[in-house]
């Protein structure tokens, strides 16, 4: 069963938990992928895309006709922006903020984003893709990568810098095709 925007807004209303985690399953990858088109930065993009989910925990109501994909992924640009506004003035003085995402986000195109970001990861050479699954998808520590693996804490490093580029590359050009 495809569970839909609308049914995640009911279950946010109704069980504010189970409504999360479908929020959480459904747009939490897709938004740090983007996220990072502005940051340029996986860890800071995952904690603005988490800033987010606490503000919508904090929300009291959802109306299920509201365009929940529009709103998360507005919300994520705008706290982006609002980062590099604060930590870095001039580079925002000089940042295109005519980003419109009217009809970016359909639950189709996010979907198919999402699938071609996974293929993109599973393409990365072997190591690298290795080493990017371990620290960004386990949450695990250099160190703890470098030891399952049976590799140096310097090499797990350069093969995630590898991967970080290769994909970086690949996401503009996703970023360009869906913007």
């Amino acid at each position: 069963m495809k569970i839909t925007d609308k049914h995640i807004l009911y279950t946010l209303d109704t069980n504010k938990n189970n409504g999360l985690k479908l929020l959480f399953d459904r747009y939490y990858k897709p938004l740090c992928v983007f996220a990072i088109k502005y940051v340029y930065d996986l860890n800071l993009s995952e904690d603005i895309v988490q800033e987010v989910f606490i503000k919508i925990w904090e929300k009291k109501e959802f109306h299920t006709q509201m365009n929940l994909s529009a709103y998360l992924f507005t919300s994520v640009k705008n706290a982006c922006i609002s980062y590099l506004r604060k930590e870095h003035p001039l580079y925002v003085d000089s940042f295109d903020d005519e980003v419109i995402l009217g009809d970016y986000c359909t639950e189709e195109e996010i979907l198919e984003r999402n699938r071609k970001l996974m293929d993109t990861v599973e393409n990365l050479p072997e190591k690298a893709r290795e080493v990017f699954k371990a620290v960004v998808f386990h949450n695990l520590k250099y160190k703890e990568v470098a030891e399952e693996l049976n590799i140096s804490v310097n090499t797990v490093k350069s093969n995630l810098a590898r991967a970080y580029r290769l994909l970086r590359e690949v996401m503009d050009i996703l970023v360009s095709y869906l913007l």
